[in-house]
């Protein structure tokens, strides 16, 4: 039986986002209701979302510009393109909301994104009421009504408060999964698209209509036995002590080095047990010390918590994406059709990735088959929630979004 969803997928090295668009929407086969579009930041943010509009007229239109692209029409994640998904049917209705300002009110701007993407919703209760009949209470406690993808700027250092002002309007009960638009590591400016172009911005994508929906997100790294400390003194991003003494100093002690280095910071970054009953380790990574012996890093860590510093290989960043592929495919109800997966995945990830040899669209093809379209890019940080609920903004990590091209109802 057909699925209730139309999806292509477009693909372009030479950033012809027009090409791109016109590739997915010949896919899809019908009118494009929603896309997805991730560019490099090499060219005209504005020209790539014209382009691709020009083609997808009446669709919601989510996306960035990013510190590289990942596509099921690419071997690799690839640099200096563009990629397209997007999505038709009847059924699936979204909305886009944008927050602007995110660096100086971030809240404000998560609160501004959330009530104009559901205010605006175009939203059937009749398609979720079929979807809940003949299930069971057990079925039903899964279901996702609303999915809440986003895409804040990666350098405006306010995801979390971001997400702050996200599930005030939200509430605890629809999934938030998204990545930080990036800049090919420049790091001087990032573009978010939401029907339009913005910067320091957070844009909300909002998916309903009775699909079969997942997420998951999910690290590589184990702990190093012997190498931790206490986090004593914290605010925010900053972290000012370990264990009463400079944080730098001892971070530095552990590590065994003289200075902490991008490279040091990408390999050997810190994990807390999450809060939550899922006891997960979430990861956090230095970006720079201060001349006051302090470290920035790229997520908040709460004062008191207990850090290790953590390692990965190869082996372990193959089995742990593959895990948190089946963990984002169950979430949706392992449909037996899936439409899409889209990927958001840490930078330093695909540095690590990249060091050991490694590459996770295989992985998506074993699991899935050659012919699901993959989408994503490399981001400046996740948003996503660990398997106890705690939502968040990550590093290191890959965010998954699986759309099952099936009804709830199935």
């Amino acid at each position: 039986m057909k699925g209730p969803l139309s999806i292509g997928i477009g693909f372009s090295e030479t950033g012809d986002a027009e090409k791109a668009a016109r590739d997915a929407q010949e896919m899809a086969g019908t009118k494009v209701g929603f896309a997805i579009l991730f560019s490099s930041s090499r060219y005209d943010p504005n020209k790539i979302y014209e382009d691709t509009s020009s083609v997808f007229t009446d669709a919601s239109i989510i996306g960035c510009t990013t510190a590289g692209e990942i596509c099921s029409l690419a071997k690799n994640a690839t640099s200096d393109s563009v990629a397209v998904l997007g999505v038709g049917g009847a059924r699936i209705r979204t909305a886009v909301g944008v927050g602007t300002g995110l660096s100086q009110r971030g809240e404000e701007a998560g609160v501004e994104a959330a009530t104009s993407a559901y205010q605006s919703l175009n939203f059937d209760p009749y398609t979720m009421f079929v979807g809940m009949m003949h299930k069971t209470p057990l079925d039903l406690v899964k279901m996702k009504m609303f999915l809440n993808v986003i895409i804040p700027d990666g350098l405006s250092a306010g995801e979390e408060n971001f997400l702050r002002g996200l599930v005030t309007v939200t509430g605890r009960n629809s999934p938030i999964i998204g990545g930080s638009a990036g800049d090919d590591l420049k790091l001087k400016k990032t573009y978010q698209f939401g029907n339009g172009v913005f910067s320091d911005a957070g844009v909300l994508g909002v998916i309903t209509g009775g699909i079969k929906l997942g997420t998951a997100i999910g690290n590589s790294y184990v702990p190093i036995p012997g190498k931790g400390a206490a986090v004593t003194k914290s605010k925010g991003r900053t972290v000012q002590e370990f264990n009463n003494r400079p944080a730098g100093e001892v971070m530095k002690e552990l590590l065994g080095v003289e200075e902490l280095t991008f490279d040091l910071n990408a390999q050997k970054p810190l994990g807390f047990k999450s809060v939550d009953v899922s006891n997960e380790y979430v990861i956090r990574s230095i970006s720079q010390e201060n001349p006051d012996g302090s470290l920035n890093f790229f997520s908040e860590i709460p004062q008191g918590v207990y850090f290790s510093v953590m390692e990965t290989n190869k082996e372990l960043l193959e089995k742990r994406f593959r895990e948190t592929l089946r963990k984002a495919l169950s979430d949706a109800g392992n449909p037996k059709e899936v439409g899409a997966v889209i990927v958001f995945n840490c930078t330093y990830k695909h540095l690590a990735n990249v060091r050991c040899g490694c590459n996770d669209l295989p992985i998506v093809r074993d699991e899935l088959g050659a012919d699901v379209p993959v989408i994503g890019f490399n981001t400046y940080g996740e948003q996503g929630s660990t398997s106890g609920g705690a939502v968040g903004h990550h590093n290191q990590t890959s965010s998954l979004l699986v759309i099952g091209n099936e009804l709830v109802s199935q």
